[in-house]
């Protein structure tokens, strides 16, 4: 799948899950959103967590947390040698 298939598909996700608001679903929508919200803090929180106590001065071997931190800064500064 291609990069702008997946970012068009977890856009109409959120808009699904947006449009419920305005039906008897709007407790689960919300309680969804928040839950899918929290988790990612939790995430992000944890990996920049570890990030910062580790020792730079060691070498180490990259973990998935340390290759996911890395694709997600390549992405945000949209830098094309990621």
């Amino acid at each position: 799948m291609s990069r702008s298939a997946g970012a068009w598909i977890l856009a109409l996700v959120i808009l699904l899950l947006l449009s419920l608001s305005a039906t008897s679903y709007s407790q689960t929508a919300n309680f969804l959103l928040i839950a899918a919200r929290v988790a990612l803090l939790v995430v992000l929180s944890v990996l920049i967590v570890k990030e910062k106590f580790r020792p730079h001065d060691s070498p180490h071997r990259a973990d998935a947390g340390d290759r996911l931190l890395t694709k997600w800064r390549h992405w945000f500064y949209d830098d094309k040698h990621g």
